[in-house]
């Protein structure tokens, strides 16, 4: 019961702090605000009400930015945090081993961070739906609203996830927010000039592989975390989750968010477990 124990700790400690009521907030005031920017109130129906709000406002304004940057924050120190203060020492002297440390810090951060997300957006949904009863806003769908929250939090999750990876093979904060905010500028900006070199670059190799180029570049395209929630979630609003044209890609963005999510903290636990509290 040592990684429930510690997640569930994590978890209420993230939830209290000052910092997740700001972020309840903050996601609550901008995406009122983007619904108030759109405000369709003609023709256009469940689609411009409900999922242009969420692709071109939300989506790319909001989720694909801010999300990835909070998890970061959430995860950066909830290791390396502890290890300046001592107080890691005392809680691996209980029945806790480095493992339960490292991946019940993902979960008990994880769950809050996806706590204050789906808070964040629920609380404006319920004001926009109750516009579209009134005929203020044209038809509002809770499912699509509800669900595009969903990956809104995966998306936090596997940030988090990332970040925590990053504080378990640091020694320092520092050096763990370093790693953290190296990775959100990589998957947040550099990611379409890295890869677009590496498929360059890499030509050559790949010709005689059977796979082409454009394979592998939309592999390289779905392997960012944010790319593969914008495929699942465009293709959830559009009816198109695990189907159509995309499916393969979409088997794949589900892939990689289950390798981001798992694969960093183990890499972090293994640069943990040989480290000298």
């Amino acid at each position: 019961m040592s990684l429930p124990a510690i997640a569930e700790k994590d978890f209420q400690d993230t939830v209290r702090s000052r910092g997740m009521l700001i972020l309840v907030a903050l996601f609550s005031v901008l995406v009122a605000a983007f619904a108030v920017i759109v405000r369709p109130t003609g023709d256009g129906g469940d689609q411009f009400a409900t999922e242009v709000l969420l692709q071109f406002f939300v989506g790319p304004l909001l989720v694909t930015t801010l999300v990835p940057l909070v998890g970061i924050v959430v995860g950066y120190n909830a290791v390396s945090g502890e290890r300046e203060s001592g107080s890691l020492k005392l809680l691996l002297s209980l029945p806790h081993s480095r493992a339960d440390v490292v991946f019940g810090k993902v979960l008990g951060r994880g769950a809050a961070l996806s706590l204050a997300v789906v808070t964040g957006f629920l609380l404006p949904g319920i004001v926009l739906f109750a516009l579209a009863q009134t005929g203020a806003l044209a038809t509002f769908n809770v499912g699509s609203f509800l669900g595009y929250t969903v990956f809104a939090a995966v998306l936090g999750v596997v940030f988090v996830a990332i970040a925590v990876g990053c504080s378990a093979a640091a020694e320092t904060q520092r050096r763990a927010l370093i790693g953290g905010v190296a990775v959100f500028v990589l998957f947040v900006v550099l990611w379409s000039l890295v890869t677009g070199q590496f498929l360059n670059a890499a030509s050559g190799l790949i010709d005689p592989l059977p796979v082409s180029q454009q394979q592998v570049s939309v592999f390289l395209q779905v392997a960012n975390p944010i790319t593969g929630v914008e495929l699942l979630s465009g293709a959830f609003l559009g009816d198109r989750l695990l189907s159509g044209e995309t499916v393969n890609q979409q088997i794949s963005a589900v892939s990689m968010l289950v390798f981001w999510t798992i694969a960093p903290p183990l890499a972090g636990l293994w640069k943990f477990d040989s480290d000298d509290l």
